[in-house]
């Protein structure tokens, strides 16, 4: 018969020793592991717990959405826990200005409801960079001719194609696109419903543009009156809907409060850096400048006399009269942090902008050396 081997004494003080210290270390290890996961999720639920801060703005008198849009921003902070800023159009229907739109800072998404405003360019220029942003963007009605200085607004940053509407006697028969019928946008809002506000044409939207819903009045073609877009990858959603009476549609309420919390849903897409170059005062010959234009970064400042502006212009561009008085107080309203394309009809005039930019502190101005004129003999797009 085989007897087990007796290990000395102290071999198994040192053996008990060692094994006691590997499970202390593995149990340090262990509670560090999970601490790290508690505090990750911790982490993690903190942030997914910080409400989101809507913009909502107002700026048209035809339907009443300085009425309307409070009752949407009480919903949205009641229902969401939303941090809400209103902004509203100043008093008088000839002021065309909304104060406070430093607020779309800060904002995760905005919505608007303003309808052919022209507004000074220092604004105008908050409303370009929020749309360059990535963060969300819904439009409501009016929206989609909201800017008289940026007529490309509805189409290319909403989707759209805003003509007119139909007769505001018939009422429009609103329906789900049967292929569109799971998208969550259009969860719980009725197959069919009917909105007391007048049809708008939108037909044909841009080949980007996915459309929802569509509304239809006897005799009439089908218009498309609720979609999604992506503008430069900024998620856009856009509804014709909003007439006064619609807000107390369930079916419009629905698809407004699913429309804001797939907007919110979406991947924030990080704004583009801008371009080292180009920096400094300059000119540049046609196509250098088309180039700066067609990027969308930079806004295009057209300092001839408002009546040349109305005979042609370049699209998107900005009136502003270097031979006006007013030209330097307008212009000191500008970012001076920001790039300028600057042009006349020849070239003189813009030159004179140029320095006068440059006095006032402006970082960056390129100039177009052979003016409008060159422009156009160079069968670049014109618009009136």
């Amino acid at each position: 018969m085989i007897r087990p081997t007796r290990l000395p004494l102290d071999t198994l003080i040192v053996r008990a020793y060692q094994s006691a210290i590997m499970k202390a270390a593995f149990s340090a290890c262990l509670r560090w592991v999970v601490l790290s996961v508690l505090l990750a999720s911790a982490a993690h639920w903190a942030m997914a717990a910080q409400p989101p801060t809507i913009v909502l703005i107002s700026g048209e008198y035809e339907y009443k959405s300085a009425d309307t849009m409070p009752v949407l921003k009480q919903r949205l902070e009641q229902q969401l826990g939303a941090k809400c800023i209103y902004l509203v159009r100043g008093p008088g229907t000839n002021v065309q200005s909304i104060p406070g739109l430093e607020a779309l800072e800060k904002a995760d998404l905005a919505i608007l409801f303003i309808r052919r405003m022209t507004l000074p360019e220092d604004q105008i220029a908050r409303f370009r960079k929020y749309a360059a942003s990535g963060k969300p963007i819904l439009g409501l009605r009016t929206a989609s001719h909201a800017f008289e200085n940026w007529k490309e607004w509805d189409r290319e940053v909403l989707g759209g194609n805003y003509q007119k509407h139909h007769n505001n006697k018939f009422a429009t028969t609103v329906r789900v696109l049967p292929e569109a019928a799971g998208h969550p946008i259009l969860k719980g809002v009725a197959p069919e419903f009917v909105s007391p506000g007048s049809l708008y044409i939108n037909s044909p939207l841009p080949a980007g543009s996915k459309v929802l819903l569509m509304g239809s009045i006897e005799g009439k073609p089908a218009e498309p009156v609720a979609w999604t877009h992506s503008f430069q990858g900024t998620p856009v959603f856009y509804t014709s809907l909003g007439h006064p009476q619609d807000f107390e549609i369930e079916s419009f309420n629905r698809l407004v409060m699913n429309a804001v919390q797939w907007s919110l849903a979406q991947p924030v897409r990080k704004a583009a850096a801008a371009p080292a170059q180009p920096m400094g005062f300059r000119r540049a010959g046609v196509e250098e400048f088309a180039k700066l234009w067609q990027s969308k970064q930079f806004t295009v400042l057209d300092v001839r006399t408002a009546d040349e502006f109305k005979g042609g212009h370049i699209p998107g561009a900005v009136n502003l009269d270097v031979l006006d008085d007013g030209f330097d107080k307008q212009a000191a309203k500008l970012d001076k942090g920001a790039t300028y394309l600057v042009h006349c009809a020849a070239g003189r005039r813009s030159a004179n902008a140029a320095e006068q930019m440059k006095a006032l502190g402006f970082k960056s101005v390129i100039d177009l050396a052979p003016g409008f004129t060159g422009w156009k003999a160079a069968g670049k797009p014109v618009e009136k």
